[in-house]
Formats: structure tokens, C-alpha cells, sequence
């Protein structure tokens, strides 16, 4: 790795969460991912546009009621800032990830060019992706005029 590469990864992993351990980090992790799905499946109730049913599908319509909330700067609407909705997202896309391919798994780690760091995400054979600081500016995705990204990125990353 250059060293450019290193600082890059050091800053990143400045940012993510830190723990005393695996232990701690995992019963955070798996409990934080218990609370943002119930709250994406209460709020969403509300919302004609998305079901949390956890079929592959559906993450088209949780990108299209993503780019409305956007589009209207409506997300106050489902108690959350658009940061929040796009933490949100990655934890349903990675749940759908876990209830669709037999063999994935959500898995925390130690980061390791910052100790006592840990990212949080889905892991299935030669297929991982850290889920734990979202979609950022998920609006930016490039190559997304249909608004398909997230059905597009499980299928390249998982799909069969």
C-alpha cells in the first residue's frame, strides 16, 4: 500500500466506531442494526412507496422513496436527516443481503490500521461490503439516472 493509500485508510478508520473488544463491538453492532430496521419498518408504514419485506425487489422501492424524501428535502418526515436514512438503508440492504443468500452473514471486524476500531457488514463467500457509515450522499451514486443502484449492487455483489 502507498502511503498515501495508508493515510487515506488511517483516516477512515479514525472514523468509525471504537470499542474494548470484539464482544462489546459485536452486541453493539448486532443491537443497532435490531433498532434502525424496526424503525425503517414502523416508518415506513406510513409511506405507501415501501414495504420492509426483505426481498431483493424491494430495494427499488426503498431507493425511490429515498430519492423522493430527497428530491422534496422531506426526510424530518420520517424522523430522521437524509445521513441517518442512508445509514438506514445500508443496514435493510444488508439484511436483505443476509435473508436472501443461504450463506451470508453480518460480521463485525477490527479494522486493522486503527486498533480498537471496528466496521460492521455483510459477508457472503468472496462478496463483502462495510455497511456501518451507510450509503453516504447516496443522491451523488454516478450511473444511477434510473435510481436502481441499490437492486444493481446486490446483484453485482451477491447475486447468483
Amino acid at each position: 500500500m502507498s502511503n498515501k493509500g495508508l493515510k487515506v485508510a488511517i483516516e477512515y478508520g479514525k472514523k468509525l466506531r471504537q470499542f474494548e473488544d470484539i464482544i462489546e463491538a459485536e452486541t453493539f453492532f448486532i443491537n443497532y442494526k435490531a433498532e434502525l430496521l424496526k424503525q425503517l419498518e414502523f416508518v415506513s408504514r406510513d409511506f405507501g412507496i415501501f414495504k420492509a419485506d426483505y426481498k431483493v425487489e424491494s430495494l427499488k422501492s426503498l431507493e425511490k422513496w429515498y430519492f423522493e424524501l430527497y428530491e422534496k428535502n422531506e426526510f424530518i418526515k420520517v424522523g430522521l436527516d437524509r445521513n441517518e436514512f442512508e445509514i438506514v438503508m445500508a443496514i435493510y440492504f444488508g439484511e436483505v443481503v443476509v435473508q436472501n443468500k443461504k450463506d451470508a452473514k453480518w460480521e463485525v471486524e477490527e479494522y486493522p490500521f486503527v486498533p480498537v476500531s471496528y466496521t460492521f457488514g455483510v459477508n457472503e463467500g468472496m462478496g463483502r461490503i462495510s455497511l456501518d457509515s451507510g450509503f453516504t450522499d447516496h443522491y451523488k451514486e454516478p450511473s444511477n439516472k434510473r435510481r436502481n443502484s441499490l437492486f444493481r449492487r446486490y446483484n453485482h455483489l451477491f447475486g447468483n
